[in-house]
């Protein structure tokens, strides 16, 4: 009985040792505002401050009620895919706020 538990302890060491945590994720902190391009065919997207567009997708975005011209705040990380509008980066949206 003692064996096996030397042999469970053994086993299960590494995991105590080997959990870190999360590296905190991308700040909150990128002025952006919500643009229309539905014209251009690329539906909303968003500009930043230096005039560049991001394409972004996931289920904070879907579920974001956009409007046209709105400031908002984000965070993000880039997540590359296959895009028709090509206007900027495609990005998975972190946070954002109004």
């Amino acid at each position: 009985m003692r064996r096996h538990s030397l042999l469970l302890m053994a086993a299960l060491l590494p995991l105590a040792f080997g959990c870190q945590k999360n590296a905190e994720g991308p700040s909150c902190d990128t002025p952006a505002t919500v643009r229309n391009l539905r014209l251009d065919g690329c539906g909303v997207v968003l500009e930043l401050a230096n005039g560049k567009y991001l394409e972004p997708h996931g289920d904070l975005w879907q579920s974001y009620a956009k409007k046209d011209g709105a400031k908002v705040t984000i965070g993000y990380v880039d997540e590359p895919m296959a895009s028709v509008c090509m206007a900027g980066a495609s990005v998975r949206l972190t946070c954002i706020e109004e």
